[in-house]
């Protein structure tokens, strides 16, 4: 039996539960197949490490990030709604939990037909936001939507918004942060407070 390459990169990165490396490295010693796989393997993770490989510079990032970022100046000018707080779980510790796990935060924003269901979860390092838009109205379309989160006017996360109206954001920073819901026909504005 040969080693699959889950099992050859865990033992290269380390991953791999103590009372079982003996056992591995006995069988890649005595596996010439093995060998040259876990061979193969690190040489891959060396020339992905070189020294001389660094990350693209910032001119070039923000170039290529405006790629995918609306040109204000050259789109119609379309409707903006604020969206209002209407329900925050930590504002209102009596509700804590009632919505889900008392350590995820949930809040409702509303702004003309449309709510703003927002979860927020997860260790600070890795928090998550999840939510969905729901029409309250007829006629309000979701199809084409997107959102973004902005903190101090830079997006720091975006997200296409699903046929249903849900979303989810990975890596929420701390901090006052801007949610703006792009639609077909017109923008939500909502402000939120992640502390």
């Amino acid at each position: 039996m040969h080693l699959d390459s889950e099992v050859i990169v865990d033992l290269l990165e380390g991953r791999t539960e103590t009372s079982r490396i003996p056992a591995l490295n006995a069988h890649i010693e005595q596996c010439s197949s093995c060998c040259v796989q876990l061979e193969q393997w690190r040489r891959m993770f060396s020339l992905l490490a070189r020294t001389h490989l660094t990350g693209a510079p910032h001119e070039v990032l923000r170039n290529a990030g405006a790629i995918f970022q609306p040109d204000l100046a050259t789109q119609p000018t379309m409707r903006q709604i604020i969206a209002s707080l209407v329900f925050d779980s930590f504002a209102q510790p009596a509700f804590a939990g009632a919505r889900g796990g008392a350590d995820a935060r949930q809040m409702v924003l509303r702004a003309e037909n449309f709510d703003i269901h927002v979860k927020i979860f997860g260790d600070p390092r890795e928090r998550q936001m999840i939510g969905q838009i729901l029409a309250r109205g007829e006629g309000a379309l979701l199809d084409g939507a997107w959102l973004r989160l902005l903190q101090n006017d830079e997006c720091v996360g975006m997200t296409a918004i699903d046929q249903f109206g849900g979303f989810l954001v990975d890596d929420v920073p701390q901090g006052s942060l801007s949610l703006q819901i792009v639609l077909p026909h017109l923008t939500l504005l909502g402000a939120l407070d992640i502390t």
